[in-house]
C-alpha cells in the first residue's frame, strides 16, 4: 500500500521526529470516538480488516519519495530521512475489537503500538478507513433494528464516491446486519 495515502501533516511530523532522533521511541495511538453522535448510544466497529491489510503492506514508492523531496516543506530535511522512507515498513503491534462489535465513547476500536514514525504515518488512513466503515455499519445496524424483522438491502454503491467506497460501504452494511 502506498504510504502517501495520508495527509502532509503526518509526513512533516515524521520528518520532525526523524530530525529529532525520535523515530525509534515507542508510541501507542488509540483510535476511538470521543463523543457519540446525537441520538446514538453505540457504534458498530468495521473497517478493521482493511486497516490491518494496509499496515502490513505499507511502503513508500520511489516516485512518491521523489515527489516529497521536491516539496518546499522538505527542502531542509536531511537526505537520511528519505533513505529511511525507502526502508520503511510497519513493524508494530495492532490490537482491535472484532468487526461487528458494539463500541462506546472513549473505547478504543484500534490500538497501534509501534516506533513513533510507524505509528504517525498511517494515522490519517486508519481514521478514514475505520471511521467510514464504522459509520456505515452503525447506520445499517440501526436500520435493521428499526425494520422490525423485515429485510434490509444495501444499494449504496450506485451513489458512492468511488467504486472502492461502494465496496467498503457494502461490506460495512453487511457487518451491520444488512
Amino acid at each position: 500500500m502506498d504510504a502517501l495515502l495520508t495527509d502532509l501533516y503526518q509526513l512533516t511530523m515524521a520528518a520532525g521526529y526523524w530530525s529529532a532522533g525520535k523515530t525509534e521511541e515507542i508510541a501507542t495511538f488509540e483510535l476511538f470516538v470521543r463523543r457519540m453522535p446525537p441520538h446514538r448510544n453505540y457504534l458498530i466497529a468495521a473497517g478493521l480488516e482493511q486497516a490491518v491489510e494496509y499496515l502490513l503492506g505499507l511502503r513508500f514508492e520511489e516516485e512518491g519519495i521523489r515527489y516529497l523531496q521536491g516539496l518546499p516543506q522538505f527542502q531542509r530535511v536531511a537526505p537520511g530521512f528519505f533513505e529511511a522512507l525507502r526502508r520503511f515498513r510497519f513493524t508494530g503491534d495492532v490490537f482491535a475489537v472484532p468487526e461487528g462489535t458494539p463500541v462506546f465513547a472513549g473505547e478504543p476500536l484500534l490500538v497501534v503500538r509501534a516506533p513513533l514514525i510507524e505509528a504517525q504515518i498511517p494515522e490519517t488512513y486508519l481514521l478514514s478507513m475505520v471511521g467510514f466503515q464504522t459509520m456505515i455499519a452503525t447506520k445499517a445496524a440501526r436500520m435493521v433494528d428499526a425494520s422490525g424483522g423485515r429485510a434490509v438491502i444495501e444499494f449504496g454503491t450506485r451513489r458512492a464516491h468511488s467504486p472502492q467506497a461502494g465496496v467498503y460501504a457494502a461490506r460495512a452494511a453487511y457487518i451491520g446486519g444488512c
